[in-house]
Order: C-alpha cells, then sequence, then structure tokens
C-alpha cells in the first residue's frame, strides 16, 4: 500500500514561505492534482515529496515510513520533469530502458516492455533517434515514457505535457489517466491548466501562496468553491464575481450589482440565511458561472434588462459578455442564439447555483437555496 501523507510541512527560500503548514494525505492508487498559478508552491511540494528539496519542518512518510531523511533513490518514485532531463548521448530506447537496465532488469522484459510503453505514446518508430533529433513534443513523451516503464511506488510529474500541441495534450490526458488505472501506483500531477486538473484527478488540490486552499472532487471543486481564490481560479470561463448589496424587497430578497439601478429577484430565505452567518449589512460578492446565468432576447418578469457586449463562438456555445452595473458578466449561451453585439437582453440568474462570499474575507458563506 503507498499511501502518502503530507503533515504540517514547511519550506523557505529566503523570507519567501514557499509551504505554509501543508497537511495533505493522498490514498493508494489515487491520482491527485496539484493546481495554482506559477510561484504557489506546487512543484516544491512535489520536490519535496520526491526527496529534491529538503523541507524546514513536517513529516513526509510514503507507504507509513517517514522519508523526509531518506535519499531519493530509496523513496522508490518515478519524476516527470517539466523540462525533459534525457541523456543526449543515448537512444530514444536506451533513455527508456535506462531505469529497467539500472536495476537489472533481464533484457527480453526491457525490450517488450520498452516497446509496449513506446507504443502507447506513439513514438514507437522513434527509438533510434537521439533526443538531438526530436521535436519538444516526442522529447516530453520520452521523458513520461522513462518514467512509465517502471512500476515505482508512487508517480509524480510535474507539468509533463504543457509543451504539447493541443490535439496530443488531449490525448496524452486520456492515455495517462489509462495508463494510471492499468498500473495501480499512487499519482501525483502538477499543473497550472484546470482542464487537466478537471480531466485527471480523482481529487484537486488547490494551492495559492503555498497554502492549500481547497480539496475535494473535481466536481466539488467545480460546484462549491470555498472561497473567491477558488471560484475565479476553477473553471473556464471563470466564475462571474461582483460586489453586490443584499435587500428585503415585496416579499422576497433582492440582490443588487454595484452601480446598478435593477436588482436580481431571490428567495425570501436568502436574507435569513446571510443574516445567520453574520452582519446582513456587511460588504458581499456574489458568485455565478457562466452556464448558470439565463438570457433571454424578450423581457421576462424579475429579469434585469442589458444589452450584448462582446460574443466569443466557441462552436458548440457562445460566450456572451453583458455589463450590468459596474461588473462585466458572462453567459453562456447555445450558438447563435444572440445575433450580435449591441442586442439587447434581459438577464436573470439560477438561484439555486449562486454563490456569496464575504467580500473582507473571500471566504464562501456556504448558503445554498
Amino acid at each position: 500500500m503507498t499511501q502518502i501523507a503530507l503533515h504540517n510541512i514547511n519550506k523557505h527560500f529566503g523570507a519567501f514561505h514557499v509551504i505554509n503548514n501543508v497537511s495533505l494525505t493522498v490514498e493508494d492508487t489515487e491520482f491527485v492534482v496539484f493546481l495554482g498559478q506559477s510561484g504557489c508552491g506546487k512543484t516544491t511540494t512535489l520536490r519535496a515529496i520526491a526527496g529534491l528539496e529538503t523541507i524546514d519542518s513536517g513529516e513526509i512518510l510514503i507507504g507509513g515510513k517517514p522519508v523526509q531523511d531518506t535519499r531519493v533513490e530509496e523513496r522508490d518514485v518515478a519524476f516527470v520533469f517539466q523540462n525533459f532531463a534525457l541523456y543526449p548521448h543515448l537512444t530514444v530506447f536506451e533513455n527508456m530502458a535506462f531505469p529497467l537496465r539500472a536495476v537489472r532488469t533481464p533484457k527480453a522484459q526491457v525490450e517488450t516492455t520498452v516497446r509496449r510503453v513506446a507504443d502507447v505514446l506513439q513514438i514507437g518508430g522513434l527509438l533510434n533517434r537521439r533526443p538531438s533529433a526530436l521535436s519538444g513534443g516526442d522529447l516530453q513523451r520520452v521523458a513520461i515514457g522513462r518514467a512509465l516503464v517502471r512500476n515505482p511506488k508512487a508517480m509524480l510529474m510535474d507539468e509533463p505535457i504543457g509543451s504539447l500541441d493541443a490535439k496530443l495534450r488531449e490525448e496524452m490526458r486520456v492515455e495517462l489517466k489509462r495508463l494510471h488505472v492499468e498500473q495501480g501506483s499512487t499519482t501525483i500531477y502538477v499543473t497550472h491548466d484546470q482542464i487537466e486538473a478537471m480531466a485527471l484527478a480523482d481529487r484537486i488540490v488547490v494551492m495559492h501562496a503555498g497554502v492549500l486552499q481547497q480539496v475535494g472532487a473535481p466536481e466539488d471543486v467545480y460546484a462549491n468553491p470555498v472561497n473567491l481564490f477558488v471560484a475565479q481560479f476553477v473553471g473556464s470561463p471563470v466564475m462571474n464575481v461582483a460586489d453586490v448589496t443584499l435587500a428585503e424587497d415585496a416579499g422576497g430578497a433582492r440582490v443588487t450589482v454595484a452601480g446598478a439601478t435593477q436588482g436580481f429577484a431571490f428567495p425570501s430565505a436568502l436574507l435569513g440565511q446571510v443574516a445567520a452567518t453574520g452582519p446582513a449589512n456587511r460588504p458581499l460578492t456574489l458568485g455565478v458561472r457562466p452556464e448558470a446565468v439565463r438570457l433571454t432576447l424578450q423581457p421576462a418578469p424579475g429579469a434585469v434588462a442589458t444589452e450584448a457586449h462582446i460574443i466569443e463562438p466557441l462552436g458548440s456555445h457562445d460566450i456572451v459578455d453583458f455589463r450590468i452595473g459596474d461588473a462585466t458578466l458572462r453567459a453562456r449561451t447555445k450558438a447563435g442564439f444572440v445575433p450580435g453585439p449591441g442586442v439587447p437582453v434581459w438577464v436573470t440568474l439560477d438561484h439555486s447555483r449562486a454563490h456569496l462570499f464575504d467580500t473582507a474575507t473571500g471566504q464562501t458563506l456556504g448558503i445554498r437555496l
């Protein structure tokens, strides 16, 4: 059983607290994705697990055994770097075979394993070439293959497909997930691409400024962000957010975007739920994803009037920008629904998928209607 556990780990680079009291348990055979902006600490955390970075405090356990003072080669983990880290004087076959030969794997098994993995990665015809004769995408596939030929306790991947073109990235996401299921290894994958994270992860770990922001299944992180950072980092397009005021209106609740003259009607239950979390008159931020924003081309009861500003056609659907008060919001519509910029539209929100955040702290109020 290969469980990876981090207990209150910390790492400083000078005055910069790059890993800030991080605790996390990755279960056996789980595929966990670390997601965050550049510089948030996700790669440093991965390198600390591999033994490539020392930690200032805390404990790292692999398979229940503390390894923070254990040498890299004794941890039995495979690491796929963001850069290729290939031996330039060896062929593709020799690069991929190197970790197997290092542990004296029988020659026939080396041959079979390398060719099988090479075929999966679509580099079977490149086995006799050297790295200098390969494209960037092929180099990255060789680096992935060199890790995949092993059967390590854990696979650690640092943005391994970031240099590939869009079509190959999509194919590789499928292959990586399939190989993970087949090999049954515990996998930690680092990326800044939320689409990769959503597609690959059993659980997503969102990091910001060295701190774990949220850990959960992709659908939970997407649907129930714990704070404004997660809300605006996960999702494409990102969640709409706008400063709002909340008031009682005609037996219900009215949520009005800052600078707007007309507000959105909400059920009266919202008033009591907000009051239960703190002062009702404190600054609040509304969050709603584009698919929960409803547009009509005719006036509708309770709808807020505006006009389309920018339309982004994406084939299967459009993303329509519009302004309400001081905020620019986005809605997802069927392709061609709004004929063009400047067309009047009326906006309503799906109450069940709306979020309210405390503006001062950025934390969700946890309210669902």
